[in-house]
């Protein structure tokens, strides 16, 4: 089988920026960070967050928090300012502005982890660590499974092949607005420049696709709200094909078990090898519509072939999905995650992913329309649906439906 869809990587390189600065518009709702009945941990620690407030940093200070610890943030207050009161919170910038870090440091603070989530540049990182080394006993990085050359090897672990870009272009990225088609590389640089600055003392986290609540990028929310909106759907190929993400809430979780561990090294956090197909992605969000709507839709199925020679594109227009067929995708949802689950790592089923992102848009939808009016509702729907865009997934239809009509 031929394809010409973009693979994976490719389309990060054309939409990955996007995903990063987009504006994300929070709610504080707290049914939707999933936390259950969480006990308290034997040790409370002091743990820093940079970053903290976009969308995995509250699953890691709401699950923090509950276990017990004391959390402090260091950000550049923008995003939602107001959404943990009761957490400790300096202020400062990344590329210009570390005196808040310099002050902690003078003040004898110490911290038992440092989380960071905000990991592009090896140098926005080292900075930081060079200031907190002398307070800090581990630090954590939040990288992903991008980091690898290919999805070429099944069962791939940590020790995989790695992307790679030349000294010359990592050293002409200075921001994260500049990593572009070198996210994978540049991330991986950043593990080693960490493990370098630290060593024995760094956690590499992967995540593969972070989804669930707050996710408005519509990387994989489509597929349940598409199928909240009912009819027939496009559903990819055979349904065979493996998927894996990780719902940010399980993602969160581990991120403080870590902490709790003093967990070095690396480590994929998505779900299980093998565990999930397309098919299986695609009826949890049908099921999940039903459930949160009343409403459903029926798959159809369509060849990878035709949906490429029709401009649908994998991963794109079709998140999450990609043809295990294509060579250097023979891997793609088949990451071997037995290391992460051997230090702690644990994932929720998978319709309360699905359930939990629909849910999310169901809820923000009013109040963003109550609190912005009707333009920027419009335009927050469509970003968080993402996906093949309505008229053009009717009109694939309707050719695949009388494709044998000559």
């Amino acid at each position: 089988m031929t394809t010409t869809n973009p693979t994976r990587r490719e389309f990060i390189a054309t939409t990955g920026a996007l995903a990063m600065s987009a504006a994300f518009i929070p709610t504080a709702s707290a049914s939707l960070f999933g936390l259950g009945n969480v006990t308290k941990a034997n040790t409370k620690l002091n743990l820093l967050i940079l970053g903290g407030t976009g969308f995995l940093g509250p699953q890691v200070i709401n699950h923090a928090i509950a276990r017990g610890h004391n959390i402090a943030m260091f950000n550049r207050g923008q995003t939602d300012p107001d959404l943990f009161p009761g957490v400790e919170h300096f202020i400062g910038d990344r590329y210009s502005d570390l005196s808040a870090l310099e002050q902690l440091v003078k003040d004898n603070r110490h911290f038992d982890a440092v989380i960071d989530t905000f990991t592009y540049v090896p140098k926005t990182v080292t900075d930081a660590m060079d200031i907190l080394k002398p307070i800090m006993d581990r630090f954590i990085v939040i990288s992903t499974t991008s980091v690898y050359a290919n999805r070429a090897i099944v069962g791939m672990t940590e020790d995989a092949p790695k992307a790679e870009c030349s000294d010359e272009i990592a050293n002409g990225i200075t921001t994260h607005r500049e990593v572009g088609m070198h996210y994978g590389a540049m991330k991986y640089r950043v593990e080693q420049a960490a493990n370098a600055n630290f060593p024995g003392k760094v956690c590499n986290i992967r995540p593969g696709l972070i989804v669930g609540p707050r996710d408005t990028t519509g990387r994989f929310t489509y597929w349940p709200v598409r199928a909240s909106e009912g009819g027939t759907m496009i559903a990819p190929g055979s349904g065979d094909d493996y998927v894996q993400y990780v719902d940010v809430r399980d993602l969160g979780e581990f991120v403080i078990t870590c902490a709790e561990n003093q967990t070095t090294g690396d480590y994929h956090c998505i779900s299980p090898k093998d565990e999930r197909t397309t098919k299986d992605m695609i009826e949890s969000a049908n099921r999940a519509a039903k459930i949160l709507t009343g409403t459903d839709s029926t798959p159809e199925w369509i060849d990878s072939d035709f949906l490429s020679e029709h401009g649908v594109q994998a991963w794109q227009h079709m998140p999450v999905w990609v043809p295990n067929s294509i060579p250097d995708y023979a891997g793609h949802g088949r990451l071997d995650t037995s290391r992460a689950i051997a230090a702690g790592l644990k994932t929720r089923p998978i319709d309360e992913t699905s359930k939990g992102a629909l849910e999310y848009v169901l809820t923000r939808g009013p109040e963003l329309k109550a609190e912005h009016g009707e333009e920027a509702f419009t335009q927050w729907s469509s970003r968080v649906r993402g996906g093949l865009p309505a008229d053009r997934e009717k009109e694939v239809l309707e050719l695949w439906n009388t494709r044998n009509d000559d």
